[in-house]
């Protein structure tokens, strides 16, 4: 008798292998996008083999696959061997990694870039998962040419639409959005077209915006003159923290010595051991860049800035599912770095047919990221989704973030936890079914990654005396 629970667990083990097996030999399930989930299913299954030389294989295999492979990975929790469920586990962590790291590069357009405005920035909405509004723009205007460079990035894009068309973009929305609209003498001043030069690092956007001149009282060392660096990330990723150190940004100019003859000379930071932090805010996806660099007597053609920025971002956006009605109260998930807890599912009834979920959001990283005053970092999406639904299903946007088939919640309530976590209520009113037959999803950021961004802005023409 003593040996019952071990058997149990092994039957238990066995059974769950055999169903994933016939489901796969049913095809059941839809294929994934980019990876076939019977081949998933299939090294999943020998994850449990009684040979080490299977299960290294199985593991190798899986992560071949890449991270269009975790739509299909199974909840650890429902295997029953212990070896099969941290083996998972372990394929799982290193899958959203790399997710995560890959996000943090530029999305871009793969194929014929040759089409209409209209036609294009739909393509850029559902190949990147960016979002682009164009409400404000004519049909006439939306079916206008463009012409793109091959594999054309995201702010290539939006870049090359509003050059070529007089136009003007900002972030709007919460998911954010970018919002493309006509320009007008109102808007040109403001615009992130106005600029002295740009550049792109990875998903972001480096731009000189201005040099002005600045005198500091009571000093006797010369003139300055502030440099606004600004820095956009594409809408899909949530960028947390700029950090930059002074020292890590050379600023030159090449100054007139004849008229046939420029001498090239590095300009000294004004305070050279200074660290900015700068916080971008809840769904807000640009920072300007304040720096102070002494000027040199001269005259002056033009001026280079080649430095480096860290951006801490939360990367590689995951949908959490949970089963449907009160079934999730109790149920955790994890993902990368983050775990989330279902605490309570109160339905009001069928007068008003409401409900509220509270979930606890956990994130590993703590420490002053994750103080109360910052704690809008955890709010992620989050939602409700038909039972019947697919879990994990892809959005035709690209983005869990922008799902259509996501019903958002009315009103949002959260109490931060001594521990830094966050208790987070979603309160949904007059459902137009009954709560019982939803799913709660929660998408959420799954690492906080220090992503560098390296640039160079170079020869930037200065006014004489400047």
């Amino acid at each position: 008798m003593m040996f019952a629970p071990r058997l149990r667990q092994w039957l238990v083990s066995r059974l769950v292998i055999v169903l994933a097996s016939c489901l796969t030999l049913a095809g059941q399930l839809p294929a994934g996008d980019d990876v076939d989930q019977s081949a998933v299913r299939r090294w999943v299954v020998r994850l449990d083999s009684n040979r080490k030389a299977d299960r290294e294989e199985a593991k190798k295999e899986l992560l071949k696959l890449g991270p269009a492979a975790l739509k299909w990975l199974p909840e650890p929790e429902s295997l029953g061997s212990r070896a099969t469920v941290e083996a998972l586990r372990d394929v799982r962590a290193k899958l959203e990694r790399q997710k995560a790291e890959e996000s943090v590069h530029a999305a871009r357009l793969t194929g014929a870039v040759s089409s209409s405005i209209g036609e294009t920035l739909q393509r850029l909405t559902k190949e990147t998962g960016n979002v682009v509004v164009t409400d404000d723009l004519s049909k006439e205007l939306l079916s206008q040419p463009i012409e793109l460079p091959g594999r054309p990035s995201f702010w290539d894009v939006i870049a090359a639409t509003a050059q070529q068309h007089n136009l003007s973009w900002s972030f709007t929305g919460s998911p954010t959005r970018v919002r493309v609209f006509p320009m007008n003498a109102a808007t040109k001043g403001d615009s992130p077209t106005t600029v002295l030069a740009v550049t792109q690092s990875k998903a972001f956007r480096v731009a000189l915006k201005s040099i002005r001149e600045r005198t500091v009282v009571g000093q006797d060392s010369g003139p300055l003159l502030r440099l606004e660096v600004d820095v956009m990330s594409e809408p899909r990723l949530r960028p947390l923290f700029l950090k930059c150190s002074v020292a890590d940004v050379v600023v030159s100019g090449m100054r007139k010595e004849t008229k046939d003859k420029t001498t090239a000379v590095v300009w000294q930071p004004y305070s050279p051991d200074a660290k900015l932090e700068l916080t971008f805010g809840q769904w807000h996806r640009q920072m300007s860049v304040p720096l102070d660099f002494r000027r040199p007597e001269g005259d002056w053609a033009t001026l280079s800035v080649v430095g480096k920025l860290h951006i801490e971002t939360a990367a590689g956006e995951e949908p959490l599912e949970f089963p449907a009605g009160k079934e999730a109260q109790g149920v955790s998930r994890r993902r990368g770095g983050v775990t989330v807890k279902v605490l309570r599912w109160e339905s009001g009834g069928a007068k008003d047919n409401g409900l509220a979920v509270t979930a606890l959001v956990t994130y590993d990283t703590g420490g002053p990221a994750f103080e109360s005053h910052r704690s809008w970092m955890l709010f992620n999406v989050a939602g409700l989704v038909r039972s019947g639904m697919m879990p994990a299903e892809k959005p035709a946007s690209g983005s869990a973030l922008s799902d259509v088939n996501l019903l958002k919640p009315t009103h949002i309530d959260s109490d931060v936890q001594p521990d830094g976590s966050i208790a987070v209520t979603y309160r949904f009113e007059k459902l137009p079914l009954p709560a019982e037959e939803y799913r709660f999803r929660y998408v959420a950021p799954t690492l906080i990654l220090d992503v560098p961004l390296e640039f160079e802005l170079r020869d930037i023409p200065l006014r004489s005396g400047r």
